[in-house]
């Protein structure tokens, strides 16, 4: 992780000190994980596209910005971020719903400091998806959820990040974090999983 973070730093110095090439550097290893989010988010291959090279343009004009010592795939996530919400409040004017993606998932591997996690977790998206049918209920579950439930459980059951990491990608407290992801993943189970299955469960 270490090691990562200082080889987005060397390139980001290149970059800075007018080495323009060595943004394809950071474009390799984050572009595909942004785009990944952000068509898990939307639901919309063509619309992950353009908001993934747009995510990018911006980040690069602002690459003077970002301050060090923090991870920058946090940084390019919060830009993403930003832009599928203005996305989303477009749609919305526009009185349209977001399609759902037949896109499979992998997170990465969560780094959360020991006792972030909640006591009891809820299913995360994975956990109720067994096949690729169960896979598009879930992102058709997951793209009627209100935007900050999506946002949260999307980048923490799906891309892999710590509470702390979506906490400043997204802007909110940690505490916040931790109860939009609780949330979300209870509404996804309402979604998706059978009262009678949920009431048998309870028992």
């Amino acid at each position: 992780m270490a090691a990562d973070r200082r080889a987005d730093e060397e390139a980001i110095d290149r970059v800075l000190s007018g080495d323009r090439d060595a943004f394809a550097v950071l474009v390799d290893r984050h572009g595909p994980r942004v785009h990944g989010a952000l068509l898990r988010m939307l639901g919309d291959p063509e619309a992950a596209d353009d908001l993934a090279q747009e995510t990018l343009v911006k980040a690069y004009t602002a690459l003077g910005s970002f301050r060090k010592g923090s991870a920058f795939y946090t940084w390019l996530y919060a830009i993403a971020l930003n832009l599928a919400r203005s996305e989303f409040r477009r749609r919305k004017s526009l009185k349209g719903r977001p399609p759902a993606s037949l896109d499979t998932s992998a997170g990465g591997d969560p780094d959360d400091p020991p006792g972030n996690e909640p006591a009891a977790r809820g299913p995360g998206p994975e956990d109720l998806a067994s096949g690729r049918e169960d896979a598009v209920r879930v992102h058709r579950a997951l793209a009627a959820l209100d935007e900050e439930f999506r946002e949260a459980v999307v980048l923490r059951d799906l891309e892999g990040l710590s509470y702390g990491e979506i906490a400043l990608a997204t802007g909110v407290p940690a505490g916040t974090v931790r109860s939009r992801i609780h949330r979300g993943r209870a509404l996804l189970r309402e979604r998706l999983v059978p009262e009678a299955d949920r009431a048998g469960g309870a028992r």
